[in-house]
């Protein structure tokens, strides 16, 4: 049987993977080498009556560099080609973007937490 959620986030993998310019993690871990967005793990949610969960809350970080001169910048720059590539997948819908941090293996890095909800096994 296949898992909902994990069909799911390789399709979200697949989309980040596109962004040109831009690296893909496919997993939260702090090696992370900017600009690049790392998927992080979902929140689930189950209808009534619902043996497997019918939506998901995913955060995905896009994540640039410590470079206090230009670290908004680049955000504002990539924030829309993530966007579109998420945008692209279906039953995937954007929901919000807030600024952060994600902790890297040298310290805190600038990023977007970009919030996206996922309808699981449309």
């Amino acid at each position: 049987m296949p898992n909902v959620i994990e069909e799911a986030a390789d399709a979200l993998r697949a989309a980040l993977a596109t962004v040109e310019g831009v690296r893909h993690y496919p997993d939260v871990g702090p090696g992370v080498d900017p600009p690049a967005t790392v998927l992080g793990v979902p929140s689930l949610e189950w209808g009534s009556m619902c043996q497997e969960p019918t939506s998901a809350s995913w955060v995905v970080y896009l994540v640039v560099a410590a470079d206090t001169a230009r670290a908004a910048s680049t955000l504002y720059q990539l924030l829309p080609r993530v966007v579109a590539a998420l945008d692209a997948v279906e039953d995937v819908v954007v929901v919000r973007a807030d600024p952060g941090a994600y902790p890297a293996s040298n310290g805190d890095l600038p990023a977007y937490q970009i919030q996206i909800d996922v309808a699981l096994g449309a």
